[in-house]
């Protein structure tokens, strides 16, 4: 801690970058406790139309998550259903009634802005190509007979995003290279991906709701198709139960969280990769 406080409180801080396991503690520490509720709308532009899907989230870290969606407008009565995500998989019930399970992707971004242990974003980050496999391990401790120099992590580098500086955690030279992700200095917070395929996300205009950071607004651009995802509310609803019933696929209702999506459609791409 006293480490932190120190490098918090230098006044040249703006040109350094601390050790990887920091940063991603710092960041995990960043998500709130207990369960969340966010409301959020889910918006495409086409022809000078708005579509648009309201989502209910209830959030409990990483592995926790259930999202009700409701369309809006030309979408009304188009899209319904819920989903749930446990782990690596994500289970909804199809138009036959049918309860199903599908493996999540390299796609599946939510977690980034609800993990609350490092180890998650580091072994996520080495999963999708961002980090080296060695960044899972901490850094030997110093021989405290030599000199202490301290080296950077190769992997990582100070850029600007949204006129932030950031730490780019990437492999590649160019920080604008795929794949990589930012983090701003500041506030320890997700703001920017760029995927493989050079799909985007851009996350902005950050908020405190008690101990969660969570970004007002959203970007995902993918496939020359953009989305946005707009914030409405964030809701502390206490403290995780392990019995609580909201998280398990036996909430699931075939009447009542059936899943349906439009047939053709930049959000039905959306919800099949990224959700």
């Amino acid at each position: 801690m006293k480490f932190l406080f120190l490098f918090l409180l230098a006044p040249h801080s703006y040109a350094y970058i601390p050790e990887y396991s920091l940063i991603a503690s710092h960041t995990a520490g960043q998500h709130g406790k207990g369960v969340y509720q966010i409301e959020q709308d889910v918006t495409y532009h086409k022809d000078g139309d708005a579509f648009s899907v309201h989502e209910s989230w209830l959030v409990a870290g990483e592995n926790e998550m259930r999202v009700t969606l409701e369309g809006r407008g030309p979408l009304k009565g188009l899209v319904h259903g819920t989903i749930l995500f446990d782990g690596g998989k994500k289970y909804f019930v199809d138009p036959n009634g049918t309860l199903r399970s599908q493996r999540l992707g390299a796609d599946w971004l939510e977690p980034l802005f609800h993990f609350r242990n490092s180890k998650f974003l580091r072994s996520r980050l080495v999963a999708l190509k961002i980090a080296p496999p060695e960044s899972l391990h901490d850094r030997a401790p110093m021989p405290s007979d030599e000199d202490p120099k301290y080296t950077p992590p190769p992997f990582i580098r100070l850029n600007r995003v949204g006129g932030a500086i950031a730490w780019a955690i990437g492999a590649a030279p160019d920080p604008n290279e795929h794949p990589t992700l930012w983090i701003e200095q500041d506030q320890f917070v997700i703001r920017k991906y760029r995927g493989a395929d050079d799909s985007m996300l851009k996350a902005d205009d950050y908020a405190k709701y008690g101990d969660l950071w969570f970004p007002h607004r959203r970007i995902y651009d993918f496939e020359k198709s953009e989305v946005e995802i707009d914030t409405q509310m964030v809701r502390s609803l206490g403290r995780y139960s392990a019995r609580d019933t909201r998280f398990r696929t036996s909430s699931l209702s075939a009447s009542r969280d059936g899943l349906k999506l439009p047939d053709a459609d930049v959000l039905h791409e959306f919800y099949l990769r990224f959700r």
